[in-house]
């Protein structure tokens, strides 16, 4: 018998193999919300909260989010953060993600600050697909699937805090 009949059912299951390490669940994203947690008169600071969601029967480890948050009147903040989490089987976690923009001089000028300002997330949380082969393709830099997400929102940016007018000082004609 010769083996070369033999090497074809060989290659095409190792073929239809590498096809379904795409063939894996991707973790579902949802953007929930976005807020100021900070804000100087020269930056504004943000979290971003996400709801990632695992309906697979395996672990989904998460690597990083790459994302591009922009904030209406104020500009675009790019950023990588580290997500160092999985995703357990059947289970939604929660999880932030920052943000920071440099405000301008001119900021009640270009906004109303009393009004909700618009804000729009993009980007991609890249992840380990399940299952040995995912580990192994992951871990060589064959294979790093990307879950894209994006969401959109308000918020009321909060004014800067006035500094306190220092008390007025009368003078004591009893005092020596």
């Amino acid at each position: 018998m010769s083996p070369r009949p033999l090497a074809i059912p060989v290659l095409l299951s190792v073929s239809a193999m590498l096809l379904c390490v795409g063939c894996g669940t991707a973790p579902r994203v949802g953007t929930n919300a976005a807020r100021p947690t900070a804000r100087t008169d020269g930056a504004a600071q943000f979290r971003i909260d996400l709801s990632l969601a695992n309906d697979g029967s395996e672990d989904i480890p998460l690597e990083r989010f790459d994302y591009a948050f922009t904030v209406e009147g104020l500009g675009v903040f790019e950023g990588r953060w580290a997500a160092l989490g999985t995703i357990p089987p059947g289970r939604t976690i929660m999880m932030e993600i920052p943000a920071s923009i440099p405000l301008p001089a001119d900021l009640a000028e270009r906004i109303d600050l009393d009004a909700p300002i618009s804000w729009r997330l993009d980007g991609g949380v890249r992840y380990q697909a399940p299952g040995l082969l995912g580990r192994i393709l992951f871990d060589v830099g064959v294979r790093r699937p990307t879950q894209s997400f994006s969401g959109s929102g308000t918020f009321t940016l909060e004014r800067p805090a006035q500094p306190a007018a220092p008390e007025a000082r009368t003078a004591d004609p009893t005092a020596s």
